[in-house]
């Protein structure tokens, strides 16, 4: 029974932190909206979905490397970020260019590589 509940609360905290929204206000005055998300661009799009309920402009997209909690700092999981605005779109879609600083293994870590996220443990 530990285990079941340890294994859910863990299952929930990787689900939970899977992507989120920040709102901000831009320089023309209207509503800017950042999804981020770690699991892939999809979930991006998601986001983006259910805040607009409709169309939506993307205004910028970018990936990084960050940690699998959160991307303070550069680390084996790639993380993505999507800017855009609700309403009319010139449909463009985002490119997720990589920007920032690559992530390196500490040389005593072993590494598998499973799709664009690096995952590594310490041998």
């Amino acid at each position: 029974m530990r285990d079941m509940l340890w294994a859910t609360t863990i299952a929930f905290v990787l689900t939970a932190s899977a992507a989120y929204a920040d709102t901000i206000i831009g320089p023309n005055g209207k509503q800017l909206d950042v999804a981020k998300c770690k699991m892939g661009t999809t979930d991006c799009f998601r986001q983006a979905t259910k805040i607009c309920g409709g169309p939506y402009q993307v205004l910028d997209s970018e990936s990084h490397a960050g940690g699998l909690l959160a991307d303070i700092l550069p680390g084996p999981i790639t993380w993505y970020s999507m800017a855009f605005q609700c309403g009319p779109s010139d449909g463009q879609m985002p490119t997720f260019q990589f920007r920032g600083a690559q992530w390196h293994p500490p040389s005593t870590a072993s590494c598998t590589v499973s799709g664009q996220s690096i995952f590594c443990w310490h041998s």
